[in-house]
């Protein structure tokens, strides 16, 4: 992009991150454009600026932050177990620093799992355990759950100590370990003497008094740390992928509440963290490439955001960067969808809509300049060194042959011969021809003085199909024709045939029936070379508007139509001749639509004879015979 729409997304990037740091979670956001690439720029940007914030508001609000301890961890580790927190509302909204943690799932990396959607919890899971600490979290399984949270009102601490018998949980710990201890002092001195006696002795009596002090705190300890450890190695995640893949868990309605239940611990896990840094914690999951899944699976996938990601004091704030006009497909036809309307169903999961506007005339060219000059290939040698022996050593011994009747070099692992040099020389200098022409068809694509440009998409999917494209036609023509080819030619077409595959694949078959009959058929008069392609397709227009409803999938693959009439009619007038001229070089364009069209058309005329022949032919006057033929 240029610097004008470079400074427009980073306006739009900021602007969101503005809109998500205001916003209460749970909140579902819509980026909604049909460039990846773009999508994949502004969430970068959004991800910067909403860093920044954060780091702005550590440097204002310092005295908020809790004194530096050289162990945090110990600090945090003694306060899961000693202490239980307490949420207040005033609390919360007193809490001006943030930590943002983001979350990037890519629908596309599960898409071969039976349960998309339990792939993104999963990826939630292992994230934020990795920011937040996996030892912290499974002691805080093993201590503070099933604990439910408790939001109390008014100005109230933020901890309470957790008890044990009415009393503090560490003055309990404190005194079974002095007990401990004072139990073994006992059992050292005594030297564990039992006395075989009838009557029990003071000393019998003490050291079983002693034995039961060590065995029980140790037994509790024992089965706490126990307990930290599987926590630790069967983390959540692994936990939900292990009832996924077992059928007799998976085939329940119960897993998702299985699922929502190892989302609640996690989430006051969270809220335990904003209390322990006094500060907001906010969790930011971007999901991408979900219009490149299955029905089936986005309408999962949007039913378990809804779902699992949606609660009170939920700090979840989830990114949906997709397509709206294939996920809405997507949704209509899936039958796990019961809605009438997919765009309905959208907007009740998405609570703020933002779609990408579309990029400027001048951010597609300087776009599409960037991704050309990334694909342009870089000769290093030059025709001059060829003439060195050590250079034509060093370039690996390779003889290069020439096919007949084509100048394009064929590579062949022979030795190296007298003629070979040659050879070279005409492969070097065919080889910067084609990078010559190559560079000059692109840059009239994004030249901003040639009519070309306008027609480029936003989309950088397409920018590269022509940019590839491009490459190849180039290397074609110039082998076919010997360099007869005006790069702006072969642009044009390339352009043409990306951006309307239907309605040019219709005017090659009208071309292709109309030779095909004058061939058969003396009298019908060929096609002229000079003739536009324009009148071809308005002489046909009437025809493949009645075969429409046949081609709704294939024509909605086309661009604008009243851009594809100021094409062939005013900037780029190709003729039936440039159709056999660009016919090798066509390689982007599909030929089974051609194939599909040629069987409509041929079906078109079949029932149109049929007709003639069953109808009463007998009652229709002979101009009215000759118009249903003609048409």
């Amino acid at each position: 992009m240029n610097q004008k729409g470079a400074v427009l997304d980073d306006v739009y990037a900021y602007g969101l991150s503005r809109a998500l740091i205001k916003v209460a979670p749970p909140a579902t956001v819509g980026l909604f454009s049909n460039c990846p690439g773009r999508t994949e720029s502004v969430l970068k940007k959004i991800r910067t600026c909403m860093n920044r914030e954060a780091e702005w508001r550590e440097k204002k609000h310092k005295g908020d932050r809790p004194k530096p301890s050289s162990g945090n961890l110990l600090s945090l580790l003694l306060s899961l177990v000693f202490l239980r927190p307490v949420w207040s509302e005033e609390e919360e909204q007193r809490r001006k620093r943030v930590r943002w943690i983001f979350v990037r799932f890519s629908a596309w990396h599960y898409a071969g799992s039976d349960k998309l959607w339990a792939g993104l919890v999963i990826r939630l899971f292992k994230a934020i355990q990795k920011d937040l600490g996996e030892i912290p979290l499974s002691v805080y399984r093993a201590t503070q759950h099933p604990y439910p949270k408790k939001i109390q009102r008014g100005t109230q601490p933020s901890w309470k100590f957790r008890k044990f018998l009415f009393l503090p949980l560490w003055t309990a710990v404190l005194l079974a370990v002095v007990m401990s201890i004072g139990a073994s002092i006992v059992l050292y001195r005594s030297g564990f003497r039992m006395k075989d006696e009838s009557t029990l002795s003071w000393t019998t009596l003490l050291e079983s008094v002693a034995i039961g002090a060590v065995g029980l705190p140790s037994m509790a300890g024992l089965r706490f740390f126990l307990h930290i450890f599987k926590n630790h190695f069967y983390s959540q995640g692994s936990n939900i992928l292990k009832q996924m893949n077992s059928t007799t868990v998976s085939d329940q309605l119960g897993f998702m509440n299985k699922v929502r239940k190892e989302v609640a611990v996690l989430v006051d896990y969270i809220h335990f963290m904003e209390i322990f840094e006094q500060r907001k914690v906010r969790v930011v999951l971007e999901i991408t490439n979900l219009d490149r899944c299955s029905p089936d699976k986005v309408i999962q996938t949007l039913e378990a955001i809804n779902i699992l990601l949606a609660g009170e004091s939920v700090p979840f704030v989830s990114i949906l960067a997709v397509d709206p006009r294939v996920i809405v497909k997507c949704l209509e036809n899936s039958f796990l969808f019961s809605q009438a309307n997919g765009y309905e169903f959208l907007n009740q999961i998405v609570t703020l809509p933002f779609n990408l506007p579309e990029m400027c005339i001048k951010s597609k060219c300087l776009a599409f300049r960037t991704l050309a000059n990334s694909h342009l290939e870089v000769f290093t040698v030059e025709p001059e060194v060829c003439d060195d022996s050590e250079t034509v050593k060093r370039s690996g011994q390779l003889s290069v042959l020439v096919h007949t009747g084509s100048t394009v070099p064929f590579i062949d692992k022979t030795k190296w011969d007298e003629g070979a040099l040659e050879m070279a020389l005409t492969w070097e200098i065919w080889a910067k021809k084609v990078k010559t022409i190559t560079r000059e068809a692109l840059e009239f694509i994004y030249d901003e003085n040639k009519l070309l440009h306008t027609y480029l998409s936003g989309n950088s999917v397409h920018m590269r199909r022509v940019i590839n494209s491009v490459r190849v036609s180039v290397i074609i023509m110039e082998a076919v024709y010997h360099g007869n080819a005006l790069a702006s030619d072969i642009a044009a077409w390339v352009v043409l045939a990306n951006n309307w595959p239907c309605r040019l694949s219709w005017i090659l078959q009208c071309v292709e029936d109309w030779r095909q009959r004058a061939d058969m058929d003396e009298t019908l008069e060929e096609l002229k070379p000079s003739k536009p392609l324009w009148e071809v397709f308005t002489e046909s227009s009437q025809e493949l508007q009645e075969l429409s409803s046949c081609l709704k999938c294939l024509l909605e693959q086309d661009g604008d139509p009243e851009l594809f009439e100021r094409f062939l009619k005013v900037d780029f007038r190709f003729t039936v001749g440039e159709v056999v001229r660009f016919k090798p070089c066509t390689v982007n364009l599909d030929h089974s639509i051609k194939k599909e069209l040629a069987r409509l058309r041929e079906n078109r005329q079949r029932n149109i004879t049929t007709t003639l022949r069953m109808g009463h032919i007998g009652n229709m006057r002979t101009e009215d015979i000759c118009i249903e033929l003609s048409s």
